[in-house]
């Protein structure tokens, strides 16, 4: 016997008990392991919170195979990408590049944004710009103008990623 009253075969069976468990969580922990993977491969389970943003800046800003520039454009393109479905959207900022030349912008050195953070990062590109020019019940008309001029956007993520146009 030892100390706490226990024989040798006792303890043996208890560790054979305690190796069991160990070895059922361990399968439970793997199969779970393997439907999330399963679920992520399916598109089942939402993005990040920082890819949702990305895609968002994407839709809402990235045209790289516009030219733009014009008010019909504007007009076009708001709808298009969704600015018109529930209000007008008063303005709105389209970068005529591409997604390598946007987000090489998130390597340059950081500035302050509007909202005092850290993460904005600025540069020049083409640009349209959509200012809303009158409204009724959804329908928005907007005057367009496109230029080359200094844009400023947040990014996040691992690698740094646009999530924000800024100004």
């Amino acid at each position: 016997m030892l100390g706490l009253g226990l024989t040798p075969l006792t303890l043996a069976q208890m560790k054979t008990g305690i190796s069991k468990a160990v070895m059922a969580l361990l399968k439970t922990l793997s199969l779970l392991l393997l439907l999330l993977l399963t679920l992520l491969g399916l598109g089942l389970v939402q993005p990040s919170y920082g890819q949702f943003m990305y895609q968002r800046f994407l839709r809402q800003h990235v045209d790289s195979t516009g030219t733009g520039g014009t008010s019909s454009y504007c007009n076009r393109m708001m709808q298009t990408r969704g600015m018109t479905r529930l209000r007008c959207k008063q303005f709105n900022t389209f970068i005529h590049a591409d997604i390598g030349a946007i987000n090489n912008i998130c390597r340059t050195p950081n500035i302050r944004c509007r909202n005092g953070k850290e993460n904005c990062y600025a540069g020049v590109v083409r640009v349209t710009d959509c200012r809303l020019t009158a409204s009724s019940r959804r329908n928005c008309r907007y005057q367009g103008r496109g230029s080359s001029r200094r844009v400023v956007i947040a990014c996040e993520g691992n690698p740094l990623v646009p999530v924000h146009f800024d100004s």
